[in-house]
């Protein structure tokens, strides 16, 4: 389900450098809400990399949790992740993956063993500790007419790996290097974008059991992915 996940080092020149992915005129960008974080939650704001209305790359910060721009009054459901098999078919998705897809930045990420409480959780994480790009989509909804926008945005999942399959039969859909491109680029298909979607390689990823501490949103900082005793 990939519910939490990590930015622990985080910066322009990072982005630029680990990403290998160049953000001309970012050079004034304020770095403020770039700070390090160990357990973003669903309902937070998270960084995203999109294209602007120019066909220019722009970091935005979003809400974790999807809302459709046709949604009419409160909504019902929220989600924080799409299953790539029903990124073409679900009208909940459709548009957004024609027309909004982004890159989420992360360096790790969360999951949990077991069918009952307590469950045990997992960090995962690339073997060279570095940052990645999960593919997403995003979304801006207007709650009435009188309101400000409300800019969201959702992870897509896939078939995990040998690294996560054991833990989840899910995982994080993360995105190629060389993949950055077309999947922000609207004039890609939908239907060729989604086959950029596919399990990371697992002999670049690693995991290890940390502490229940995790389970907890408000906790925070670098003890949460460090190996739990025993």
């Amino acid at each position: 389900m990939c519910g939490r996940y990590t930015l622990r080092r985080i910066s322009i020149q990072l982005i630029r450098d680990g990403l290998q992915l160049p953000l001309p005129g970012f050079e004034e960008f304020s770095e403020i809400k770039l700070v390090p974080r160990f357990n973003i939650a669903p309902s937070q704001e998270v960084p995203i990399i999109r294209l602007d209305r120019n066909g220019q790359r722009e970091i935005a910060f979003v809400r974790w949790g999807f809302i459709p721009y046709w949604t009419r009054g409160k909504p019902k459901v929220q989600p924080i992740n799409a299953r790539d098999d029903k990124l073409l078919s679900s009208p909940m998705y459709r548009d957004a993956m024609a027309r909004r897809r982004c890159l989420v930045l992360a360096d790790g990420f969360y999951e949990w063993q077991g069918k009952k409480p307590p469950k045990t959780p997992y960090f995962f994480r690339r073997k060279d500790d570095g940052l990645f790009a999960f593919a997403g989509l995003w979304e801006r909804w207007r709650p009435d007419e009188q309101s400000e926008p409300i800019e969201t945005c959702l992870h897509i999942t896939t078939t995990p790996n040998e690294v996560v399959s054991p833990i989840h039969d899910r995982m994080p859909a993360i995105l190629s290097r060389g993949d950055y491109e077309r999947w922000l680029d609207p004039s890609v298909p939908a239907e060729e974008a989604i086959k950029l979607l596919h399990a990371y390689a697992g002999e670049e990823m690693e995991t290890y059991v940390v502490s229940s501490a995790v389970n907890k949103p408000e906790n925070d900082g670098p003890q949460l992915v460090e190996r739990a005793a025993g």
